[in-house]
């Protein structure tokens, strides 16, 4: 999805200033150019007329716009600011400084200018949509939604702002929202090719790839040269299982926009899940120049590439993504210190307590938190890549505090098959949709004679647990993992459980650290880490994947899984 637009307001003839009676005719004919598009004749009229008089501010603000216009911030900045300043009450040369500031991520500036143009014209609808921008960048999403909220109630058959609400709404994780907006736009303006685009985005979100996908083709009908809709396209293709296509459309994307990072990455994930690693881990590199993912950070010391000897050096190796990715990929940080390196890993401070039991010889410190020295740093994802490694199974690496085991065995008891459960993660992160399962998917399972669903799930989700259908008994307890440390008390309640069932999140890494029997159910096309077409998985031996058939088909996963439970009682009441 790309960033909310804002919107150059450009004169027309009728709000030129009579300030140069001999010139006016001819600023006429250029604004009449321009607003047919003839913009290289509007162009060269402006910069004539200035040529003339630079002190004509209206054929200088013109001139600015037609410059945003065609994406020349800089120039538009220099032309629109002597304009401002000459005429701080001019609100239609506020307004359109403050979209260039935008353009120029110079964001509080251009809130400042356009909440002064607003000041002198509270009515105008466009500058209330600027604004929204502006906080939309800013992250005040709250806020922006208010802002086009009031362009709407300004002028309610507005195109742009139902497009950039939705795109507020997007960040927000409101996709069905977000969907409404773009839908209004589009009724509104059938040929915004942008909004088809994004609509597409929406769509994908919500997990209808199908529909995505045509969204996306209707978008590059009307524009064919847009690189985003292209990779996202890839994404839906991806989704539907139809990979090379998926392969096909990274390449037109890449060829439109050349290492655009959003497409490197798509390109490496999709070899990563075919596991082609001497392709995948590379491409995989490019989520560093991607700012939202916080993964790149600068240092004077150099940046490991695994060709450099690290025996006796101090490796600092850093992460800031997801906390099951901390989970799966702390094995790399031990494989980096079997190389003779003195590895110190800064994490999630909530993790700290846990990955501290793992390797005691491994140093640990918070995220925000760097060593006094060091002789080279790294991504933890990065070290795949520079370590030439695979997918190496530690076995398991993580332990519950036994004093917190022994608490959790008495609050749970002993008796009967535990089965834990989680069944939603984080619904605004990356490629979460379709993820989650409804919690109610398992009440074949809690039918079992001798199972108990024991619940893990926090937060999100948990509503859920008010409408559970007729006699599907699910345990709670209550002030689990309270504490500032994350999953210290999960962590102790799955080895006092015999399974967790679980959707692909952290917990499912938590449980395979552990060494705690796991299911996993899985998307049809799943997260490039659980590969294509296998049951098992190597980076940890006492997982099993249970995958859908075909998109949203959560009945086969758990019809397969109430097949194998049985036997797993049979086993168990046979060594009891």
């Amino acid at each position: 999805m790309r960033s909310s637009g804002g919107q150059v307001t450009a004169y027309t003839a009728q709000n030129i200033a009579c300030k140069y009676p001999r010139m006016q005719s001819l600023l006429e004919q250029a604004v009449n150019w321009h607003g047919q598009g003839r913009l290289a004749e509007a162009e060269q009229l402006y910069r004539q007329l200035l040529a003339t008089n630079p002190g004509f501010t209206d054929a200088r603000h013109m001139l600015g716009v037609l410059m945003a216009q065609q994406g020349n911030n800089n120039e538009a900045h220099d032309l629109i600011a002597p304009v401002v300043t000459a005429n701080p009450r001019d609100a239609l040369a506020l307004e359109n400084f403050g979209n260039v500031l935008r353009a120029l991520h110079r964001y509080e500036e251009g809130l400042q200018s356009l909440d002064a143009a607003l000041a002198l014209a509270p009515g105008k609808a466009t500058a209330w949509c600027n604004r929204g921008s502006v906080l939309e960048e800013m992250g005040r999403l709250e806020e922006a939604l208010a802002s086009y909220d009031r362009a709407l109630s300004l002028e309610a058959n507005f195109p742009l702002a139902f497009n950039n609400r939705g795109n507020a709404l997007m960040k927000l994780g409101r996709y069905g929202d977000a969907l409404k907006n773009y839908e209004r736009a589009l009724t509104l303006d059938p040929g915004f090719s942008e909004v088809h685009a994004n609509r597409a985005d929406a769509l994908q979100r919500l997990g209808r790839y199908g529909e995505a996908l045509a969204g996306y083709d209707r978008a590059l009908a009307m524009g064919p040269d847009n690189p985003d809709a292209w990779c996202n396209r890839g994404v839906a293709l991806q989704q539907l299982g139809r990979l090379d296509d998926a392969r096909d459309s990274f390449a037109h994307a890449e060829k439109l926009a050349p290492g655009l990072p959003e497409v490197s990455l798509n390109q490496g994930m999709l070899c990563l899940l075919q596991q082609d690693f001497a392709k995948g881990w590379p491409l995989f590199e490019a989520r560093k120049k991607m700012p939202n993912l916080g993964e790149a950070r600068h240092f004077a010391q150099p940046l490991w590439t695994g060709a450099e000897d690290i025996n006796g050096k101090i490796l600092f190796v850093y992460v800031r993504r997801g906390l099951g990715d901390a989970i799966q990929f702390y094995r790399y940080a031990a494989l980096a210190q079997s190389q003779g390196a003195r590895v110190i890993l800064s994490v999630n401070d909530p993790l700290l307590p846990l990955l501290k039991s793992a390797r005691p010889t491994l140093e640990m410190i918070g995220s925000e938190q760097v060593p006094e020295a060091f002789d080279y740093h790294i991504p933890l994802m990065s070290l795949p890549l520079a370590l030439g490694a695979g997918t190496p199974d530690m076995g398991r690496y993580l332990a519950a505090e036994p004093a917190r085991v022994a608490q959790w065995r008495e609050r749970i008891g002993t008796h009967g098959y535990r089965v834990a459960i989680a069944w939603q993660g984080d619904a605004a992160a990356i490629g979460a949709e379709g993820k989650s399962f409804p919690v109610a998917a398992l009440a074949g399972i809690s039918a079992i004679p001798g199972i108990r669903l024991i619940n893990l799930q926090k937060n999100a989700g948990t509503d859920q647990l008010e409408k559970l259908p007729a006699g599907m008994p699910v345990e709670s307890f209550a002030g689990f993992d309270d504490g500032p440390g994350a999953f210290l008390d999960s962590a102790a309640i799955l080895e006092n459980c015999d399974l967790l069932i679980s959707c692909d999140t952290a917990l499912a890494h938590l449980a395979g650290a552990l060494g705690v029997p796991n299911w996993i159910a899985l998307k049809h096309i799943p997260d490039w880490r659980w590969f294509l077409g296998r049951s098992d998985t190597p980076w940890y031996s006492n997982t099993r994947l249970f995958r859908q058939k075909s998109v949203g088909d959560w009945d086969s996963v758990f019809r397969a899984m109430e097949a194998e439970l049985p036997a797993l009682l049979a086993a168990r009441q046979a060594l009891s």
